[in-house]
């Protein structure tokens, strides 16, 4: 009975931890974004094939907002490719 009371706290931290991710829009050409400091790119790296990949950045509005903004590029074997 006294475990259950240990783990309560944590189960309760992670919920929130996730419900306080912001939701993800997609970009389309022209979308006016309002980026004042990058949080983080996320994105997948395979040297050795070139193709479209879906990308994330996370990143503060000039509110102080975090957003988070999916989008597509080339993969980093495109660029390596000589």
């Amino acid at each position: 009975m006294k475990r259950s009371y240990l783990v309560l706290p944590f189960c309760c931290a992670a919920s929130l931890a996730q419900a306080a991710e912001p939701p993800v829009q997609q970009y389309r050409y022209g979308l006016p974004l309002d980026i004042a400091r990058v949080i983080s790119i996320e994105t997948p790296y395979d040297p050795y094939v070139c193709r479209i990949v879906d990308a994330r950045m996370t990143y503060l509005d000039s509110a102080g907002e975090t957003k988070v903004v999916a989008y597509r590029k080339l993969s980093a074997g495109c660029l390596l490719k000589t």
